[in-house]
This record gives C-alpha cells, sequence and structure tokens, in this order.
C-alpha cells in the first residue's frame, strides 16, 4: 500500500501556525508579565502621587490643624475623588488614627482599620502597603501631613485589589483577542502563501514535479531528433543524448553543458538571433562536422514576453537515405514528411508546455493527440489491410492537417493485403497523386475544406474515388487535364495525372472525372486484378 504524503500546501500551512503558535506563546508570556509588574507599578505609581499632592494641600492641613470645626476636609476630598480614576478611596486621618474623610459618610470620625496607618504615625514615612479595610483589601499610599514643622496626620490614598484584578483581567483579554486576531491572520496568511506556492507549482506535488522532471528527461533521450533549449540569456537548459549524436561531439557530456552558454558548446547555433528577433525558422539546412543538418528554432514565448528558443534538427543524409530504402516512391517520402514535420510540431508543442511549466495543459494536448491518432489508426487499419497504403494515408491525413484539410475514409472501404499482379507501389502512385491534386483544388476554399476518399476491393478488380468540395474544372479542360505537362499550379511540371493516366491505361483500367465549377472534383479509377501470380 502507498504511503500517503501530506501535500505542500498542508505541509506549508502546518510549519507556519506552529511558528505562529509558538511566537504567540513566548509573545503573550512576555507581554502578561511585563503587564503584571507595569500594571502594579502604574498603580502604585498614581495612589502615591495623589496622596503626595493631597499631603500639600494648605486647607486639608489647616483643617486639620484645628480639628476641622469647619467640617471641610470631607467636601475637598470628595472633589478630589471625583475629579481622578481609577481610585477608591481617599482618607485624612489625624495623629490618633480617626478619619476626616471617607467615600462612607459614618465612617467619618471613627479610627483607621487596617493597623499599617502605624508607621506613617509613628515615623512619619511616605510607602504603599497592601491590607484589609472596611471597604475590603486594598492597595493604599501613606503619606504624611505636616503643618508648621509638625506632623499633624496623614492621608491615605488606595485602590481596591479588585479594582486592579479587573483591569488586569481586562488587559488580558485584550492582549488574547490581539494574539488571536494575529493568529488568525497568520494562517489566513499561510493559506494564501500555500495556494500561491501549489499554483506556481501547476497543482503539482514536489514528488510529482520529480517524477514529471524524470519522465521528460526520458522521452527527450528517446526522441531520434536532436534538441537543444536556452533561456533568455542563451544559457541551455536542456539538451538530449541525440543532439550530441547527430553533431558528433564526443568530448562533452549532458551535464556540463547545461547552464553553459549555447554557442560555446554549439558554435553554429543560431538560437541566439531567434531569442533577439523573435523569429522562427523551419528547416533550415546547415553544414555541421560534415554532416547537413536539418533544423527548426522557435522562440519559447509566453504573454508576449521571450523566454527562451528551442530547436530541433535532425540528420538530412539519413532521412535521405531512409527514402531511398523505401524504393523511391515520392507520395511515401511526402507522406514521411508530413508525418515527421506534424510529430515536430507536437514535439515542439510538447516541450515549449513543459518549458512554461504547463503541466496540465501538456496532460490534456497529449491525451487529444492520443484520442485522435488511435481514432485514426483503428478506422484505416481495418479498411485497409495494405501496410504500404495505411502508412501512404496516415501521411497524406497528417499532410492534410498542415493544410487544415480533412481526409474521409468512406467506411465501406475494403483493401486486401494482397492484390494479385497490382503491386502497393502502383497504387500509392495512383492514390498520392489524386489527393494531392484535392489538395490543390480545395486551396482557396474556406469552408467544407474535405476530401472523401473511398477504395474497394473485391475478386475481379480494385475500385478508387477521390471527391473534393474544390474549385471544379472547366468542362473544356477535362480532356486536357491528363496531357503530359499540362497544369494549373505554380512550380508543378504537370506530370501527376498523366503518371495516374499511364498506370490506368498499362493495366488496361478505366479513369473517369465528373467535375462542376464551384462545386467540386470526382475521380473514379477502375483497376482489373488479373490472375494471381
Amino acid at each position: 500500500m502507498k504511503k500517503k504524503t501530506l501535500k505542500i500546501e498542508i505541509k506549508i500551512m502546518i510549519l507556519v501556525i506552529i511558528i505562529l503558535v509558538l511566537s504567540a506563546l513566548i509573545m503573550g508570556i512576555q507581554a502578561s508579565s511585563w503587564i503584571e509588574k507595569n500594571l502594579e507599578k502604574k498603580v502604585e505609581d498614581n495612589i502615591y502621587n495623589i496622596a503626595s499632592f493631597i499631603a500639600r494641600d494648605d486647607d486639608i492641613n489647616f483643617a486639620l490643624s484645628t480639628e476641622d470645626k469647619d467640617d471641610v476636609i470631607q467636601s475637598i476630598v470628595q472633589n478630589y475623588l471625583d475629579a481622578v480614576d481609577d481610585i477608591t478611596f481617599i482618607v485624612v486621618a489625624d495623629m490618633k488614627g480617626v478619619r476626616y474623610s471617607h467615600p462612607v459618610e459614618e465612617r467619618i470620625g471613627k479610627k483607621f482599620v487596617g493597623g499599617d496607618e502605624k508607621r506613617v504615625i509613628e515615623t512619619g514615612e511616605s510607602y504603599i502597603s497592601e491590607s484589609i479595610g472596611t471597604l475590603g483589601r486594598s492597595l493604599r499610599a501613606f503619606v504624611p501631613i505636616i503643618y508648621d514643622g509638625n506632623q499633624v496626620g496623614f492621608v491615605s490614598v488606595g485602590t481596591l485589589t479588585s479594582s486592579i484584578d479587573a483591569t488586569r483581567s481586562r488587559t488580558f483579554d485584550s492582549l488574547m483577542m490581539w494574539i488571536l486576531f494575529t493568529l488568525g491572520i497568520g494562517m489566513l496568511g499561510s493559506f494564501l502563501i500555500s495556494e500561491s506556492i501549489k499554483k506556481s507549482l501547476l497543482g503539482l506535488e514536489p514528488e510529482e514535479i520529480v517524477k514529471s522532471f524524470t519522465e521528460k528527461a526520458s522521452m527527450l533521450d528517446a526522441i531520434h531528433e536532436g534538441i537543444v533549449s536556452v533561456n533568455e540569456l542563451g544559457e541551455i537548459t536542456l539538451v538530449n543524448n541525440s543532439a550530441f549524436k547527430i553533431l558528433n561531439i564526443s568530448d562533452i557530456d549532458k551535464e556540463h553543458a547545461i547552464g553553459s552558454v549555447v554557442n560555446e558548446i554549439f558554435p553554429t547555433s543560431r538560437l541566439l538571433n531567434i531569442i533577439e528577433t523573435g523569429q522562427s525558422e523551419y528547416d533550415k539546412e546547415q553544414i555541421i562536422n560534415g554532416r547537413v543538418i536539418l533544423t527548426t528554432r522557435v522562440p519559447i514565448i509566453s504573454k508576449g514576453k521571450i523566454l527562451g528558443a528551442i530547436a530541433t534538427f535532425r540528420d538530412k543524409t539519413e532521412i535521405m537515405t531512409l527514402a531511398e530504402e523505401l524504393t523511391g516512391v515520392n507520395q511515401l517520402v511526402e507522406a514521411l514528411r508530413a508525418n515527421s514535420h506534424e510529430f515536430l510540431n507536437k514535439i515542439h508543442v510538447i516541450l515549449g508546455l513543459l518549458q512554461i511549466k504547463e503541466y496540465s495543459e501538456v496532460e490534456r494536448y497529449l491525451k487529444g493527440v492520443a484520442m485522435r491518432q488511435n481514432s485514426i489508426t483503428a478506422s484505416v487499419v481495418k479498411m485497409i489491410k495494405d501496410p504500404t497504403i495505411a502508412g501512404l494515408l496516415f501521411g497524406k491525413i497528417s499532410r492534410a492537417s498542415e493544410l487544415g484539410v480533412t481526409i474521409v475514409i468512406d467506411k465501406r472501404s475494403n483493401l486486401l493485403k494482397e492484390h494479385n499482379n497490382i503491386d502497393s507501389s502502383t497504387l500509392i502512385k495512383i492514390i498520392g497523386n489524386l489527393i494531392e491534386n484535392a489538395f490543390y483544388a480545395l486551396r482557396n476554399n474556406e469552408v467544407e475544406k474535405n476530401i472523401i476518399f473511398f477504395i474497394f476491393e473485391d475478386e475481379k478488380e480494385i475500385f478508387i474515388e477521390v471527391e473534393d468540395r474544390g474549385t471544379g474544372i472547366e468542362e473544356s479542360n477535362i480532356n486536357k487535364i491528363f496531357n503530359k505537362g499540362y497544369t494549373t499550379k505554380e512550380g508543378s511540371n504537370g506530370v501527376g495525372l498523366n503518371l495516374v493516366k499511364n498506370i490506368v491505361d498499362n493495366h488496361n483500367g478505366k479513369i473517369e472525372v465528373d467535375s462542376e465549377i464551384g462545386v467540386g472534383t470526382i475521380f473514379r479509377v477502375t483497376l482489373p486484378k488479373g490472375e494471381k501470380i
């Protein structure tokens, strides 16, 4: 059973959340300690400063020295109490500890409660103490009251410890809210960052990227064409083994080539020119190390920006040798060229998408190509048993794709593998020329660029029909089209249909043409098979 691994975005989120939680804990502990110390210090400073200020009030000092005969101390102290914040009580007492002010007026004239007032009475010292009074446990400051150089009493300013605890709790609650808010923002940020990273990786996990890279490298090395890709600086980012083999370079390995400037490894390369101009070059010949090489170079463009360039090349001599091995039949050579060109176009698309890391598009493109190719292959092979003719049709289908034309093979078609005295090369010449003629007839069509092909073989004869919806042939020219040298194609030598007519005549066959201007043309060929040799 395959071990499941966490997705990269989950890993990133977990890591960021752990860091945030640890940071929040450390910050919370330090902040709590700071708040604890500073809150108590702030309260102590506040009550002490207020007590010191009241102790210097001349009216209170004078009133206390006369035992407050006019009862002014309570009203003065009450004004102070109303004017300050976070103070629970202000008590003024004489040297006997008798109160002259108190938040609860009924307790005025009674003894100060708590026991911690003795120090200020006996020594005249200013200090802060915590004790239990009539209002509850409180933190209070004591300051002596001096009048005419003599201590006449003291003032005590305090706040209940329950009030301090409530303030502390509110402060901690605020701190926790900010910590939780920060954690929430951090988690959201980690999610967005992880999603951004995943998006930049096209939704792929690291192990999937490694697998894709390995597959790409294997695929490139399996391709017979040489491939070289460079970035915008002209540095080689990709090269396959076939490139070194075709160019006969053996003193440099692939690992050394990666990252090198392309002209250092391949001096005659024009990839730097492609990057500079942005113009593609197709099937350009050049001689490298005594070999004639056909090279296609295209820029890699994403969002209007040139990211690099890619070159694919192959040995022309090798291609020519292969063509000669195919009995010199031009139609098969053309079919091979079309297939090769279509293959290279697909490779260009795949490599370009891989270069810009559009892996999902590569997958969709390959599935589409495979589906179309499998459909074409299955239908052709089922109807056409002769592999040479099947190969020709595959080539013509590729050629049609280049021209924006569709070849429709009639489902009633049937061709055997052996044809008595009619060899495959004969059929190649007939079918190839008729389809090429149909291509030309459709050159100006904007719609209905279809060629309908039908071939049927029985025991006595082979019947071939090629139909197009092209420009048509004028009636006065129908008898001329089979004449040697007659052509309407620019650059043509006019031998194609003449060759077809000669082959049909040599086999005692028959060729018919039905054509109408603006409607299209149908060629019908009937070839007697003769006796089996």
